[in-house]
């Protein structure tokens, strides 16, 4: 396993300051934001292989681009193509993406068909290009709970997509941990985010919330995970202390031994 930070992490800041954070926190490798003022969504070879030329300087590597392709998107055949093309331009083969425009509770049949059948279409164009697509985990998304996961997993049926994990604030430590058991064999790529207590949206350090991050990377490992354990967002009073309390937890995360 290894660690990485999200730039979205540190929106306010230019790129390259992210990226010297991130070396400075002894981080392996970032995602980059695909929104500006980080990334530009559409695809702009000089613009993605500036960025690209940035993060090499510093000896990283890009852990997965953080797109925000969506195919229930009017425009998801744009967002398709070009986020190949900047994942190509970052030498990554992790494309994270999303599904929906609500909640998996109020979706309509048409709107999971229509996820369904474009992610096989992105999966097989991603596939044609050594990559793999990442579905974001997130409230307020077809991805919001474990069975709406696995109902896109199961009906698109392509072994090159798979799960951005991150536990949600709204759901109890036990049911963190039975959903997790549930989809963990599906997991490329971890957002290790923690919260203060269940039900509220305020962020703590990774190691001190009340998701046991120690817990959740045992319980991956069995399942063969071997992906990034990244930072997305930092607790927000000293947010650079707490970037370097993060990447020293999970830095201690990987190094531990099954």
């Amino acid at each position: 396993m290894k660690t990485a930070l999200c730039t979205i992490a540190f929106r306010e800041r230019t790129f390259e300051e992210v990226l010297d954070l991130a070396c400075g926190a002894g981080f392996d490798g970032v995602e980059p934001w695909g929104k500006p003022d980080h990334i530009q969504s559409d695809w702009d070879a000089e613009s993605v292989e500036r960025s690209a030329d940035e993060i090499k300087k510093r000896g990283l590597k890009v852990s997965q681009y953080g797109s925000y392709a969506n195919p229930t998107s009017a425009k998801f055949h744009d967002e398709m193509v070009d986020a190949i093309e900047i994942a190509e331009g970052f030498e990554t083969d992790k494309i994270r993406i999303w599904a929906g425009t609500c909640g998996s509770a109020k979706a309509s049949e048409d709107e999971w068909s229509k996820a369904i059948a474009r992610l096989k279409e992105f999966a097989d164009r991603a596939a044609a290009n050594g990559m793999t697509l990442v579905l974001e985990m997130h409230v307020g998304y077809l991805t919001d709970t474990v069975q709406g996961n696995m109902r896109l997993l199961e009906g698109v049926d392509r072994s090159n997509l798979r799960l951005n994990y991150q536990p949600l604030y709204t759901d109890s430590w036990e049911s963190v941990l039975d959903g997790l058991g549930q989809i963990a064999t599906f997991v490329s790529t971890v957002h290790a985010q923690n919260y203060v207590d269940v039900g509220s949206n305020e962020r703590s350090l990774v190691s001190e919330g009340f998701v046991d991050y120690r817990t959740v990377v045992q319980v991956l490992r069995k399942a063969g995970f071997d992906g990034y354990l990244e930072v997305e967002f930092v607790r927000e009073d000293d947010p650079e202390a707490a970037l370097l309390a993060d990447s020293k937890f999970l830095r201690l995360l990987c190094a531990i031994k099954q």
